[in-house]
């Protein structure tokens, strides 16, 4: 059994209930059946994920930092296992993880450190985020040069060249946004008012990935309000793509080859708005607010997967081609040889070819299951005091899909007063 053969509908039942804890217990009796050796890096980045959303955040940092750790180990073991992928198939090798996988590591720190109050630590992540944007285009698109040079027929570029390899993400507005946060808490409105204008400039400079409206409240994070508690409700909605496999048959002289890929496939979500309803415990005031987009992760998955996408392909193709020539030098002979015995020979030789192109070539269709979809963000200015606080997900048809449940918050003037919630639905 691979991951691409794992029946996930139970742990899937408990995060669409929101029951992350259920989810973790599952996948936990389970992970010997869901990760082999070679999925190290998503069984640590899973875990870590889903020890986010059900807040422990100490847990979800160590699980993605052996996440990370596991990525930089096998990128480098993955150039002596070319050999393997060459011959075989993708699966073969240490899996490295995509592009988003790497960099949404280090997000989802920041943010666990921001809940642990280790604000330094939290910043230390956004810069290692800023570090991984600049090597991750010129490092995939080494991969593809290297193995354009390997084409050699006139179909081969021709196909190739149809494929869009080119990657638009340079730069994260949520990243921006919690970094702009994390500056405000310091007092430093000036690194704080940069990160406002490179979250515009995403907008403005990437409208492909962010194909929304910025927040209409941004603005009011860099207000210095001296009598009032910043709060700022981050909610995560939906689940990102996930690969399937897609083969393609086509014929190749006297044969044919068989391309097996690792198509992304998007998974639709039900929420439709994310409602926050807050009430002054003391007073009675309620304040109601809806929240906006501000990343849609399930954007930034298939631009990031594109250059990847073009290597896998031009490696499928020339394994699959070498494959199909294989099987049509023992045809050819079998065809001519004259001794009965030889062409017996060879045309067993030829089935047995046949159906090992069959068996072994199989689609990379790894990837993490768990990041969500969207990220929705608010803010609002309060008076410090007692609040209890719940957020709404609902429909397109007004119908509540769920809800957060009843929690107390108690923010703080000149304090980080962060809210997460979450909906995979």
């Amino acid at each position: 059994m691979t991951m691409a053969d794992y029946d996930y509908s139970k742990i899937d039942y408990s995060i669409s209930e929101s029951d992350f804890s259920s989810a973790i217990e599952l996948l936990d009796s389970q992970k010997g059946f869901i990760y082999s050796s070679k999925e190290k890096v998503l069984l640590h980045l899973d875990y870590g994920i889903l020890n986010h959303f059900d807040f422990n955040f100490q847990k979800s940092n160590e699980e993605l930092t052996l996440a990370e750790r596991q990525i930089e180990e096998n990128f480098t073991k993955s150039i002596t296992q070319k050999i393997g992928q060459a011959l075989i198939n993708d699966n073969m090798a240490d899996y490295y993880g995509e592009p988003y996988e790497d960099i949404y590591t280090n997000i989802f720190m920041c943010l666990n450190y921001i809940q642990l109050n280790m604000f330094d630590d939290a910043m230390v992540e956004i810069r290692r985020f800023d570090n991984k944007m600049k090597v991750i285009g010129s490092q995939y698109q080494g991969i593809i040069d290297s193995q354009k040079n390997q084409l050699s027929t006139e179909y081969e570029y021709k196909n190739f060249s149809t494929l869009d390899s080119t990657i638009n993400f340079h730069n994260s507005a949520f990243a921006r946004y919690l970094s702009m946060i994390l500056y405000r808490n310091q007092n430093d409105f000036y690194s704080a008012k940069i990160d406002y204008e490179k979250i515009l400039q995403a907008f403005a400079m990437q409208k492909s990935i962010y194909n929304f409206s910025p927040p209409s409240d941004l603005s009011e994070e860099l207000q210095n309000l001296s009598d009032k508690a910043r709060i700022n409700v981050i909610s995560f909605t939906g689940k990102s793509p996930i690969k399937y496999e897609e083969v393609l048959r086509l014929p190749f002289r006297n044969a044919y080859y068989k391309l097996a890929l690792p198509v992304l496939v998007s998974r639709p979500s039900r929420v439709n708005k994310v409602q926050l309803v807050l009430k002054n415990q003391q007073t009675g005031k309620v304040y109601q607010k809806n929240l906006e987009v501000i990343e849609s992760i399930e954007n930034i998955v298939q631009d990031t997967y594109k250059q990847h996408f073009s290597a896998i392909y031009t490696r499928a193709l020339l394994r699959s081609i070498s494959k199909a020539v294989t099987s049509g030098v023992f045809e050819y002979i079998s065809d001519e040889a004259k001794d009965e015995d030889v062409r017996g020979l060879f045309g067993v030789l030829n089935i047995f070819s046949q159906i090992s192109t069959e068996f072994t070539e199989r689609a990379d269709v790894r990837c993490s299951r768990y990041l969500p979809k969207e990220v929705h963000v608010a803010g609002l200015f309060v008076e410090e005091g007692t609040y209890s606080a719940q957020i709404h997900y609902i429909d397109s048809k007004g119908k509540l899909i769920c809800s957060s449940g009843i929690f107390e918050v108690n923010p703080k003037i000149g304090k980080v007063n962060l809210i997460e919630s979450v909906c995979q639905n």
